[in-house]
């Protein structure tokens, strides 16, 4: 095959350079629409090739091999050694908050599209660039080899192959989002935000993605003003912990360590309310992240600059917190605002062999939780329920999350039993009650229906109010002891399993 190109890029960046390093080693260039226009400005010599949208004919022939191939002026094409070709950055586009989908058809690249494809069909014969980062390594083997290795043109076909499937599945996904949530087949495309320390464990590579030409709805928005070194293990601690704040209208503060609830407390300020977070699990909340619901003050980035804590995340800072937290070494600072949650937004999991793919679990109680006993909670059990119940949605299962004065004061979760949970959660109360004063009733809130064992050890433990599920066999038995020891329990007619 003759030393011939065809370059037409949206994404301009190095291409003069490519066109001169290829006109350097003796090679015929052709170049279609602005590509084109850019070599004839900067005095490259190269053939235009016209066509009519949406399909180059003339091109696709010419990869083909089927002759006579000729562009609408009258240019014959030869076959072509090298093609270097992207695609309208339509990811970029669809992401804009005023873009619509009434838009999209103008935007949608036929020609390069079927440009790519052909060249990276024919990945035996054609050298397929598709990125500004293989110009220089394609131009080396070029000019030192004569030419590239099987296996090269290989690896340069596959990224062709993997941009347009990335390309589809953003278009695809973008039209979905007004369709079912789960159909017969699932196309993601994910864009690569950042490189990450590592993994769960140091020794397993890891990276954060978001789904390309979504709009920025969570952490993929969030701008780093401080630190940095994120693994795995931060993203996670990050993901519960700013998801559990803004479960509250109230200013919060929630401490999560290994992607579970250690403290979080309701109060006035954000200072009052880290303090209270802090005093509620100290030992769990060393290493952990600090999410707040409100701008992170003076007062709180004091008490954060003497604290282990190793995230934290806000939606804004003040100009002397700012100063305050930034001057503590390893300590990684995030702003991000609330974002714009979508109804149909959806959990994965990988098992062996496949993925597992559900709805978000973002609804809320699903009306008044309806009381079963006698005594209804008082104003104050009823907004610490609420604060543990919140609680509870974000901790593993099976959990039981104790609260009282606006203060969640003991979380235990990943049992394997109800009554596990409650008897860990009523242990480590014990000896937290004391230190943070008994501002109240002591509450609790569990992920999972209570068979009557375990809210035995609940009452016995001190507890006055309970919020679960329901919907077990125990049910009516349970709210029998409830009224017989004078205590209030709800049910929420709803549970929030988490594995």
């Amino acid at each position: 095959m003759d030393k011939t190109a065809y370059l037409s890029v949206h994404d301009k960046t190095g291409i003069e350079d490519f066109a001169r390093g290829l006109e350097e080693l003796g090679f015929e260039l052709y170049a279609s629409g602005s590509t084109w226009k850019l070599l004839a400005e900067a005095g490259i010599e190269a053939e235009e090739v016209r066509f009519s949208p949406p399909v180059p004919s003339a091109v696709l022939k010419a990869l083909s091999g089927r002759f006579p191939a000729v562009s609408e002026n009258g240019v014959e094409l030869p076959r072509f050694l090298v093609v270097a070709a992207d695609l309208y950055p339509i990811a970029r586009l669809v992401a804009q908050e005023d873009f619509s989908p009434a838009e999209l058809s103008g935007y949608l690249d036929q020609a390069n599209s079927a440009v790519l494809r052909a060249a990276a069909r024919d990945f035996e014969n054609v050298i397929s660039v598709r990125s500004p980062d293989d110009y220089a390594p394609v131009l080396a083997a070029l000019r030192d080899a004569g030419g590239l290795e099987p296996a090269v043109k290989r690896r340069l076909a596959a990224k062709a192959w993997q941009y347009l499937a990335a390309y589809d599945a953003t278009v695809a996904q973008y039209l979905s989002e007004t369709g079912a949530l789960l159909g017969d087949e699932v196309v993601m495309s994910l864009r690569k935000v950042s490189d990450l320390e590592y993994g769960e464990n140091r020794h397993q590579k890891a990276a954060f993605y978001a789904l390309a030409g979504a709009r920025p709805r969570g952490l993929n928005a969030a701008r780093v003003l401080a630190g940095g070194g994120f693994n795995l293990n931060h993203y996670l601690d990050l993901d519960a912990a700013f998801e559990l704040a803004l479960e509250f209208e109230e200013p919060v503060c929630a401490v999560v360590k290994h992607a579970r609830p250690a403290g979080v407390c309701l109060a006035g300020s954000p200072a009052e309310c880290l303090r209270g977070a802090l005093a509620a699990d100290p030992y769990g909340a060393v290493g952990g992240t600090a999410a707040f619901n409100r701008q992170v003050d003076a007062a709180a980035a004091a008490l954060l600059a003497g604290a282990f804590i190793e995230t934290v995340v806000a939606p804004a800072y003040a100009p002397e917190a700012l100063r305050l937290l930034r001057a503590k070494e390893g300590l990684r600072l995030l702003e991000l605002g609330a974002p714009v949650l979508s109804p149909r937004e959806v959990e994965l999991r990988s098992v062996a062999g496949g993925v597992l793919i559900e709805a978000k679990d973002n609804l809320p109680l699903s009306g008044e939780p309806a009381c079963v006993t006698r005594r209804r909670p008082t104003d104050d059990e009823a907004r610490s329920l609420l604060l543990a119940w919140k609680t509870a949605k974000y901790a593993k299962t099976y959990c039981a999350a104790l609260a009282e004065g606006g203060t969640v004061v003991a979380v235990s979760a990943a049992e394997s039993s109800t009554y596990d949970a409650v008897r860990g959660a009523v242990w480590k109360m014990k000896e937290r009650r004391s230190v943070l004063g008994g501002r109240g009733p002591l509450v609790m809130a569990a992920d999972a229906a209570l068979p009557l064992k375990s809210l035995q050890a609940a009452l016995a433990g001190g507890v006055t109010a309970v919020i679960q599920p329901g919907g077990w066999q125990d049910d009516a038995e349970c709210a029998a002891l409830c009224d017989a020891r004078g205590a209030a329990m709800l049910f929420a007619g709803i549970r929030h399993f988490r594995h």
